[in-house]
């Protein structure tokens, strides 16, 4: 058997030939079919690659979507400001791997200053006093944009000088508008991952979705804080006419007694003289008309306190640096303070404005509520004084670590001759005097009960409302 055709020589010999028309196919064949299982095979494994990477982004999808359908059920749920903003900075970084983030919104609903109001993270944070201006070119390109967007982008395009200083916090990075019903309600900038990978389409597509839905939330916080509010607000101010009410019914009451008192009481201390004389050089009556003249001082010292709650005497209104008051009356306080080992914490914010008062009426008042911090606590304790602006209001606390005041009688501190000091310690009518001052300046002063201890505060509008307290007779 030959291996195909062969051609015979001259010299007799046979030379093998050219391979035989059946081979040839054969061959041809085979490597045709080598080809093409080369190229099934790599176009399977680009399909299966492609199906692989296609069904992790479907798996990522449905875990993003259930991940949003969990988080927006409990925003929904949560009414807390703070608690409802930490969950969503937190969320935001642990989904997209992020080493820091931050929330701006408006410092006041609608006023179109958007603030840093909670950030979470390690790193670098731009200053508090560093914002962004609704009307900005960055603003409205992220309004109308509607999307996340990187932070080299805005940096280098709209941001201007103040908005690049916070940007390069968070570069590079993204911002992500937070819009609420086609208006801009707060950003939020992230981070890059930590891992040095840029942000996926799904990265971007999770955030733009979580952002319209803590948008939504927020503004029913907001809502349901302004309504809470609105209801405490309601609530003080029933409380205050009831008890201004009462307080004004026993003032005039009092005022009545205390100008009976008067009279008799005159006539007492001129007959008192003439028993002084009478005494004269007895050691033993002269010891006795002091004890007796004394106490008719004491009775005149309440007719006057008297007098003074029902009635106060005409004040007369200035500038005042509210700090500056304190700070005197604090100083007088000092060397009482130290003798009781009263540890002094002050805290007064310097963006405090002037306000229109009394000075010496204020001290009067300051002067009557550190005394009776510091005979709550007695020996050793903590004083704590902040002062505050609170919108067109000037807030002065007293916070101080005594026992605090039982909660059934808090509704009567300021009612004339109720004290919670032993018998002889107070005549009851100090906070009363108080009182009648902080209304004559149109302002109030309020008392609860602190994990701490006993907090008073004091507020009063940085423009006078002088009221009249009592009948004014």
């Amino acid at each position: 058997m030959t291996g195909g055709n062969k051609k015979k020589t001259e010299n007799g010999t046979e030379s093998p030939g050219a391979p035989a028309p059946e081979q040839l196919q054969i061959f041809d064949a085979s490597e045709q079919d080598s080809e093409a299982v080369r190229i099934l095979k790599r176009e399977l494994q680009e399909k299966i690659t492609s199906l692989t990477e296609a069904n992790r982004q479907l798996k990522r999808k449905i875990f993003d979507l259930y991940t949003i359908f969990e988080i927006s059920r409990n925003f929904s749920s949560v009414l807390d400001y703070h608690q409802l903003l930490d969950t969503f900075i937190y969320t935001s970084m642990a989904q997209v791997g992020s080493s820091k983030a931050a929330v701006y919104l408006e410092r006041h609903p609608r006023n179109g200053v958007y603030v840093m109001a909670e950030h979470k993270g390690s790193g670098d944070f731009p200053e508090g006093n560093l914002s962004f201006a609704s009307g900005s070119t960055l603003l409205e390109y992220l309004t109308k944009l509607n999307r996340p967007c990187s932070t080299g982008e805005l940096i280098s395009d709209l941001a201007s000088s103040r908005e690049r200083e916070i940007l390069s916090k968070f570069h590079p990075g993204l911002v992500v508008p937070l819009i609420f019903q086609s208006q801009l309600g707060g950003l939020l900038l992230v981070t890059d991952k930590m891992s040095g990978q840029e942000f996926t389409m799904d990265d971007i597509e999770f955030l733009s979705i979580l952002g319209n839905k803590i948008s939504v939330a927020i503004e029913n916080t907001r809502l349901y804080e302004a309504e809470k509010k609105a209801s405490r607000q309601l609530r003080e101010a029933q409380e205050q006419l009831v008890h201004s009410e009462r307080l004004a019914a026993l003032g005039e009451m009092s005022a009545k007694v205390a100008h009976e008192i008067n009279n008799p009481l005159g006539i007492i201390k001129n007959y008192l003289l003439l028993v002084r004389k009478a005494v004269r050089g007895k050691e033993q009556g002269l010891e006795h008309v002091n004890v007796l003249s004394q106490e008719i001082e004491r009775i005149a010292r309440i007719v006057k306190e008297l007098l003074d709650f029902h009635r106060p005497r005409g004040l007369e209104f200035q500038k005042v640096n509210a700090a500056m008051v304190l700070s005197d009356v604090l100083l007088l306080m000092e060397r009482q303070m130290e003798s009781k080992k009263i540890d002094l914490v002050k805290r007064f914010d310097p963006g405090v404005p002037q306000i229109e008062a009394s000075p010496e009426s204020l001290k009067q008042v300051f002067l009557n509520i550190i005394i009776n911090a510091c005979d709550v606590m007695g020996e050793g304790g903590r004083l704590e004084v902040d002062l505050t602006r609170e919108d067109d209001q000037v807030s002065i606390k007293f916070q101080d670590s005594g026992a605090g005041i039982p909660p059934e009688v808090v509704p009567r501190i300021f009612e004339p001759f109720f004290t919670t000091k032993q018998p002889g310690k107070g005549t009851g009518l100090g906070l009363s005097v108080c009182y009648g001052i902080i209304k004559q300046h149109g302002g109030s002063i309020t008392y609860r009960n602190t994990d701490q201890g006993g907090c008073f505060e004091i507020r009063l509008p940085v423009k006078a409302k002088p009221e009249v307290y009592g009948d004014g007779q």
